[in-house]
């Protein structure tokens, strides 16, 4: 703006026309890597189970101890939710990380407030809930609820067996040698001490030295 404001020209300069192009590219860069798109009729919370029992496979329940998100039909705030809802946890990596559930109140579960209720019914969960949404699980996980129309209505819920890992998967893509500290103790049982070095070495670092899941290890330049 200095060179502008001085009478440099960017369709006759090349220089000022280079910092002109720079300008605007780091602009559209910025705002694509920062992008965020606002959903008014969202929430993120801890996600807990159902321990009372009272939810459905697929219901979830969620309450608010202060006046809740705002309904955009009637202009007043909600108690808790109803109806169709989405659910994921960052990152979504698979069809099956966003799964669509049905909001109910269940007074049971009233005194549960500003978090995510799933359901714990072992005899209709194939599997826990919250491992569906990117493996999630209950120890301080939270989810992301989107409970507006326009995004949950025309949601199509992907079949669970996506999620399943495929047969062989371990196997052809991992080799695994399970090795307690008691047997590799005994193991070395009265070997010298480079012995013991070496293999310590080796049974520590050997993870990190592994090509093929770390990439190449190598020393640093000298400076």
């Amino acid at each position: 703006m200095m060179a502008v404001d001085a009478g440099f020209d960017p369709r006759y300069s090349a220089y000022i026309c280079n910092l002109l192009h720079w300008h605007v590219r780091n602009q559209i860069d910025n705002l694509t890597k920062d992008l965020k798109i606002p959903i008014q009729q969202s929430m993120s919370a801890y996600i807990i189970p159902d321990t009372q029992n009272v939810l459905g496979p697929r219901e979830i329940y969620v309450a608010f101890s202060g006046e809740g998100p705002i309904n955009p039909t009637t202009g007043c705030p909600v108690p808790h939710l109803l109806g169709p809802v989405l659910a994921f946890r960052s990152p979504c990596k698979l069809p099956t990380d966003v799964q669509k559930y049905t909001a109910v109140y269940r007074p049971e579960l009233r005194h549960l407030t500003d978090c995510i209720v799933m359901s714990a019914l072992s005899s209709g969960c194939r599997q826990s809930p919250a491992s569906f949404l990117a493996g999630g699980d209950y120890d301080g996980d939270t989810a992301t609820i989107i409970f507006d129309p326009a995004l949950v209505d025309p949601f199509v819920q992907a079949e669970d067996c996506i999620a399943n890992t495929p047969e062989g998967f371990e196997e052809e893509n991992f080799e695994k040698e399970l090795v307690t500290g008691d047997h590799f103790l005994d193991r070395l049982s009265g070997a010298d001490e480079d012995t013991l070095i070496r293999n310590y070495q080796t049974f520590l670092l050997g993870a990190v030295m592994d090509d093929n899941v770390f990439g190449q290890c190598r020393p640093s330049s000298p400076k």
